[in-house]
């Protein structure tokens, strides 16, 4: 009824106040008048006075002042908007799913480790305790039971005798029972022999801990254009692990498959070069000095990919060597300047700064040249380098405070920033962060924006980080090379 009532409306003929018998048909667009056909003769100038009506039909002219089109638009970006929301919910909701199945899984193994153990911890108290009831049995039927047996025998012989023999008979033969009496008697009674046996279980320390942890290391929104957006968290605090004692004169460390490559000098005077090379340290932090031995020159970069290790030397040599340390091939970068430089490995190929050209060159996994990028920035100071992604890599120069993120498909730079003092080692984390040393007093550890290079904490809350020629990360464990102290460091990022 109420419908019908609106639309009745909606039909009713609104007629004009001046001319009582002729309904609306226009109105001005400027000054809302409304008139009908009579009227328009008379219509006069638009209210502002300056200007004649600018009249449409009641249709068009509502049409224009309600804006529907620009309503129906706002609403269909809401509800597209809505409907990205209850997506990420969804998405939300199956990612809470897969955690709990996580966890589940992580607690049926660790309440199945805690499971086993407690039936081997059952089994040893049985065997233990079986055991020592299987001697105190063996005792008590081989050793007691035994002398029990002969005394109770021959107590029922002497008895027997007095009630069968004569007297006469039994005086006679008093000597030789006297003897036996006599044996029975001073015989020593078997003692109880010394068992090992648990007496009690007792709780060492009483343990309610989970294997796991729940993390908050991201960040969620939800934005119009990309709907449900996570982020990671920077890392606020770094922990020292542990520090291995390595060769002198390290300058770089790379972690592969759990074992550290440490690439090494000859010694602290770099006029009078000995024996370069590589240190190895395995998962339980043995080091194998001079796992592999270059002679007369230092190893200044190194990186591990596809089971093969690669090195710089400063005699701009490019070595090649299986994981067993045997050297497979070698190569020499074209520029001469391979001091203190390090290089990068990225969709298979070797970027090699060329200082005194400016240019990046990229080799083959096997030493072919196969592209050449410039690179304006460089100068003929030591550089650093750290592959950001498949497409870019970061870049700096210890003199300089520039830390640059370069495209290496264009030599574009991607961003720069100034904020870091004297940036000494550098390496990515988590394809949201750069993590760079800054070898200020006391070293620290600046963390900036992969994607923009916008600087975002310092850390400070550690010490005896030292000079940190050279880092790695592998997990959220940072791997750090310490030049003079000759050690390299284990740290867990937090």
């Amino acid at each position: 009824m109420t419908e019908y009532k609106a639309r009745a409306a909606k039909l009713e003929k609104k007629m004009c106040e001046t001319h009582a018998d002729v309904e609306y048909t226009l109105g001005c667009k400027v000054c809302l008048k409304l008139l009908c056909t009579q009227c328009l003769p008379t219509a006069g100038v638009c209210d502002d006075g300056t200007s004649q009506h600018t009249l449409l039909t009641l249709k068009d002219l509502t049409m224009q002042l309600v804006e529907v089109t620009k309503l129906k638009t706002r609403e269909d970006n809401l509800s597209g908007y809505y409907k990205q929301i209850a997506a990420s919910i969804d998405e939300f909701r199956t990612e809470t799913k897969n955690l709990l199945v996580l966890l589940w899984k992580q607690r049926d193994v660790q309440i199945a480790a805690i499971q086993q153990k407690y039936d081997e911890l059952e089994k040893e108290l049985v065997e233990k305790r079986e055991k020592t009831e299987s001697q105190a049995v063996n005792f008590m039927v081989e050793e007691v039971g035994v002398r029990y047996r002969e005394l109770y025998d021959h107590r029922e012989g002497i008895e027997a005798k007095l009630d069968q023999s004569h007297e006469v008979d039994i005086i006679k033969s008093y000597r030789d029972m006297k003897k036996e009496i006599d044996r029975l008697l001073t015989e020593e009674i078997p003692k109880l022999i010394e068992f090992s046996l648990v007496t009690s279980v007792e709780v060492k320390e009483e343990k309610r801990y989970t294997e796991i942890e729940l993390t908050n290391e991201r960040t969620a929104s939800i934005t119009p254009e990309q709907g449900l957006v996570v982020s990671l968290l920077p890392p606020k605090t770094v922990d020292l692990i542990n520090s291995v004692d390595v060769s002198p004169c390290c300058y770089s460390v790379y972690t592969y498959k759990g074992v550290t490559y440490a690439g090494c000098g000859g010694d602290v005077d770099w006029i009078d070069r000995g024996v370069g090379g590589v240190d190895r340290i395995d998962e339980n932090n043995k080091v194998t000095k001079s796992f592999i031995s270059i002679k007369g020159s230092d190893v200044m970069s190194i990186s591990v990919h596809n089971d093969r290790i690669y090195t710089l030397s400063s005699d701009s040599t490019v070595r090649v060597h299986d994981l067993k340390g045997k050297t497979i091939t070698r190569w020499r970068h074209k520029a001469k300047l391979a001091w203190i430089s390090q290089f990068a490995i990225i969709n298979n190929q070797i970027a090699i700064p060329d200082r005194q050209n400016k240019t990046l060159v990229f080799y083959s996994l096997n030493g072919e040249v196969v592209n050449t990028l410039p690179c304006p920035l460089l100068t003929d100071a030591s550089v650093r380098l750290s592959a950001a992604d498949n497409n870019s890599i970061i870049i700096f120069q210890p003199n300089s405070s520039l830390v640059y993120k370069v495209d290496t498909s264009s030599g574009d730079i991607i961003w720069q920033c100034k904020d870091v003092t004297r940036p000494y080692g550098v390496t990515c984390y988590r394809d949201e962060f750069v993590l760079v040393a800054d070898d200020t007093k006391p070293t620290t550890l600046c963390v900036l924006s992969l994607h923009t290079g916008k600087f975002l904490s310092r850390i400070t809350s550690y010490g005896g980080m030292g000079v940190a020629f050279n880092l790695d990360i592998i997990g959220s464990t940072l791997v750090l090379l310490q030049y003079f102290a000759e050690k390299v460091k284990f740290y867990q990022l937090k």
